[in-house]
């Protein structure tokens, strides 16, 4: 099988713990766009994080970011599809995240945005990107639709958060989680999947050859979906479950292995 679109995570897949990419792998990946490849990412992350790494490794092509609710290029290009909450499902999430005291974090303009600036903002690593901003009481502020939400919990309160939220909004959400600690919210039929769904018809590329790289819990519906679903090493035991192929190696090293590995035509000794 000869494969031809490569789309990858960044948190715990393309970039490693510091949330850098190696030399080697920037240097695979051109080498793969060079020969024909086209190669994504598709990330949970705001779209300027995205876009960064984009141009730092010189892709042009169409990015998936949100969790899949925007698909849009480095360039800055109109967006290919965009599909923010609706402010009717996005006003529910924030009466729940209220009622009970939660966290809750939205996007505003592609910047992080929050009730107040605590420390769960700061943990985001997209407010490294951007200066995050606050908001005030979020049911009093003046918003427009946000592409995803996101609330920060212990591991062991995000189930029950899920399901509350759920509830609260006739369960018209996409629910997924890219961290332990994570509960990120789009609305039911935004995903990496169908993005990647749309991005792959755009290039006329069928699935049986698409290659996905993840690691977490919000990569699980493309690595399913892909003709070649792989797992980092360092991924979650449910992703692997469900991956073709499990690396050996994690984070960035997990991703270049794949592309030596599945892209022999391109990598293979002259």
């Amino acid at each position: 099988m000869s494969y031809k679109l490569l789309a990858l995570d960044l948190d715990g897949t393309l970039l490693m713990p510091d949330k850098t990419i190696p030399d080697d792998v920037k240097a695979a990946i051109t080498k793969l766009t060079q020969a024909g490849v086209i190669v994504t990412l598709a990330t949970g992350r705001m779209y300027p994080t995205v876009q960064k790494c984009a141009l730092e490794l010189g892709l042009d092509t169409p990015l998936i970011c949100y969790n899949g609710a925007l698909i849009r290029d480095a360039a800055g290009s109109e967006p290919m599809f965009y599909h923010p909450l609706p402010m009717d499902l996005q006003q529910a999430i924030i009466d729940c995240g209220e009622a009970h005291g939660w966290y809750l974090q939205l996007y505003q303009d592609d910047t992080v945005c929050a009730a107040e600036i605590v420390w769960e903002t700061l943990a985001d690593p997209d407010a490294k990107t951007r200066p995050p901003r606050a908001l005030g009481k979020l049911s009093e502020a003046e918003l427009d639709p946000s592409p995803k939400m996101m609330s920060m919990c212990p591991p062991e309160e995000v189930e029950m958060r899920t399901e509350a939220f759920k509830l609260a909004t006739g369960d018209r959400l996409y629910i997924a989680s890219s961290t332990p600690t994570l509960v990120e919210m789009m609305q039911k039929g935004v995903c990496k999947s169908e993005a990647l769904k749309k991005l792959s018809e755009h290039y006329n590329v069928p699935r049986e050859q698409v290659v996905v790289c993840g690691d977490s819990g919000n990569d699980a519906d493309m690595v399913a979906w892909a003709g070649l679903g792989c797992a980092m090493a360092n991924g979650t035991d449910k992703l692997k479950a469900i991956a073709d192929y499990v690396c050996e190696k994690e984070n960035s090293y997990g991703v270049l292995e794949v592309m030596h590995k599945f892209f022999p035509e391109v990598f293979a000794d002259k």
